[in-house]
């Protein structure tokens, strides 16, 4: 099938069993996100697993308009309302910021059915992401039909896990009632660094104590990792992903995405 968007992909080194696609910060692209080293390494220890960055579209960032330091618009899966980042209720009131999101679900969609088409089945995929991809991550991974227009009467896939590293929920008060009816079965791996000043850890924490009334939510609790609901983690790092975030990151596939055979 075609695909809306440029991506690349790191093609397994045994037989492709399973797939991580996983979605780029603000500012970058699936080519660059894709060569860095911690993507490169945990790739490699896990060779039955393709992995699949898209980029994201270009957009216009209202929190940059009328600053000359910064281009007007990027590639990026949401706008950016407000600097520094918070999360606000007049958000969930926003039509265009909404329809921005399930546009990009919309597209990460196209990429999970594809390879359901190549045969890879919804429980041996995982969507993740970084910054806002991890936002956007846990909006299309955990979200219903409601993200993806009233003709749509799927509620949501129920993939393998979800990977959100340095994300948060930019729409919390929508996002509770879109979300799928079986968002609480599938396992997420939620990392954050608690020096990240872009996207703080009380803004990422929030945003997963938000939901858990819904979906279990679990912190620091390693031995459960893997297992349905959240798994939230923190690392004493800035906005970038530490050893030790890989290491737990590896176990978490390694258990959602086992190898078969």
């Amino acid at each position: 099938m075609s695909l809306p968007l440029t991506f690349v992909t790191i093609t397994p080194k045994a037989k492709h069993t399973a797939t991580v696609i996983f979605a780029h910060g603000l500012g970058d692209d699936g080519l660059e996100f894709s060569n860095n080293k911690e993507m490169r390494t945990i790739a490699s220890q896990l060779p039955h697993i393709k992995w699949v960055f898209p980029s994201a579209p270009e957009r216009s960032i209202t929190a940059w308009k009328g600053d000359s330091r910064r281009r007007s618009s990027t590639r990026g899966w949401l706008d950016v309302l407000h600097e520094p980042l918070m999360y606000s209720s007049e958000y969930d009131d926003i039509q265009e910021y909404d329809e921005g999101i399930m546009q990009s679900v919309k597209h990460l969609d196209t990429f999970i059915k594809s390879e359901i088409d190549s045969g890879i089945s919804e429980g041996r995929i995982v969507l993740g992401g970084f910054g806002q991809g991890g936002a956007i991550a846990l909006i299309a991974g955990l979200g219903g039909s409601q993200w993806r227009g009233v003709s749509d009467t799927k509620d949501g896939w129920k993939l393998g896990g979800i990977i959100s590293l340095g994300g948060w929920l930019p729409m919390r008060e929508k996002y509770n009632k879109r979300l799928a009816m079986h968002a609480s079965t599938i396992p997420v791996f939620w990392g954050h660094g608690v020096q990240n000043e872009s996207v703080t850890w009380g803004l990422s924490w929030e945003s997963a104590k938000f939901i858990e009334d819904k979906v279990e939510v679990r912190y620091g609790q390693y031995t459960k990792v893997g297992e349905p609901g959240v798994s939230f983690m923190s690392y004493g790092v800035g906005q970038w992903m530490v050893e030790s975030e890989m290491e737990d990151l590896r176990l978490f596939l390694k258990k959602v995405l086992p190898l078969e055979g």
